[in-house]
């Protein structure tokens, strides 16, 4: 087996991925990475391994850690180094280095998308499993619950810390498109990346004050509703702020049948028609069409308007129609 192959079988990389490792990763990276896959070492080991000086191997480590090249676990106040997975790196690739994502052929991008929505499938069986089982089971899995605009305001105040990255979904599948800020870790894991040199702190304001931007953009919230039961200290949360037609989440949703059950639903939208102008915001707030004009005209003042229908079975209960209703016609009752 050759340097090279060595390398993408260690890292994992997807098959239209392997002309453009020297995108993703230098040199003394696909060495280090290959010394790796042989056994963990610590940072003096991996300078033997390098023939390179401390500070040389302690800078290598540092850079190929940040960018998810490569893992380590600390026990017992010992530190050691094993291989990443392109996986983990490709949030990191897309966004970070968008270009180099986008100097690459259209074909090899959607290869790529496609292996990374497999992936991620494969990841979650178990959880979406028992998903399928039981849709209100608490798991602890990405963009678990579709989220109301209170409710994600009241998880991000509940963090002490909150750490901002751009949209990964976005960015893979919509190269070239504005960037958009949208994913948030909190507590434990906004720590995390944070140390890891990822993202952007934001001070509880600051997030209130962002995802509010973010729902007036008409991005959906997503999250673990049921947090203060099952992770009151919020060890494991991860909040996002999505659009169906890239979200990787909802198009697994989607792709495996599994309607309003994941991402789950928890609301219904409910029209007070009396007060309802038929102005049709709600129609370019909603991500599902469940509003529409349907054809018709209704008079409203001595005036034909279009005529706004609801269709109830496509309603997700994100709210956004609600939060932007001029009437307040537009209120959300639970499922």
């Amino acid at each position: 087996m050759d340097r090279l192959e060595k390398f993408v079988r260690a890292f994992d990389m997807p098959p239209a991925m392997r002309p453009y490792v020297h995108l993703v990763v230098s040199e003394a990276e696909v060495d280090l990475v290959n010394g790796l896959s042989d056994r963990p070492m610590t940072l003096a080991e991996v300078g033997e391994m390098m023939r390179t000086s401390p500070e040389k191997a302690g800078n290598l480590v540092a850079e190929a850690w940040h960018r998810e090249i490569i893992e380590k676990t600390t026990a017992n106040g010992v530190t050691m180094y094993s291989p990443g997975r392109y996986y983990n790196n490709m949030d990191y690739f897309t966004t970070f280095q968008e270009d180099r994502w986008q100097s690459m052929p259209q074909w090899v991008r959607h290869a790529v998308a496609a292996w990374q929505e497999a992936e991620w499938i494969k990841l979650w069986t178990r959880q979406l499993e028992q998903i399928t089982r039981d849709p209100d089971t608490y798991v602890r899995m990405k963009n678990r619950d579709v989220l109301l605009l209170e409710e994600a305001l009241e998880l991000v105040a509940a963090s002490d810390a909150v750490c901002l990255l751009p949209c990964a979904c976005r960015t893979t599948l919509r190269p070239g498109a504005s960037l958009v800020e949208g994913s948030m870790r909190l507590g434990a894991r906004a720590h995390l990346t944070l140390e890891r040199g990822q993202g952007r702190s934001l001070t509880g304001q600051e997030a209130k004050a962002h995802v509010v931007m973010l729902d007036r953009k008409g991005l959906i919230h997503t999250g673990p509703r049921a947090w203060k039961k099952y992770d009151p200290k919020l060890e494991w949360i991860s909040h996002g702020n999505c659009d169906p037609g890239y979200s990787f989440p909802f198009r697994a949703g989607f792709r495996l049948g599994l309607d309003k059950q994941y991402p789950r639903a928890h609301y219904l939208a409910e029209v007070d028609w009396d007060r309802c102008t038929h102005c049709g915001i709600c129609i370019g707030r909603c991500l599902f069409r469940a509003f529409y004009r349907d054809g018709f005209l209704t008079t409203m003042h001595g005036e034909a308007l279009h005529h706004v229908h609801f269709d109830a079975l496509k309603c997700w209960g994100c709210g956004l129609c609600r939060n932007t209703c001029p009437e307040e016609a537009i209120s959300m009752k639970p499922l």
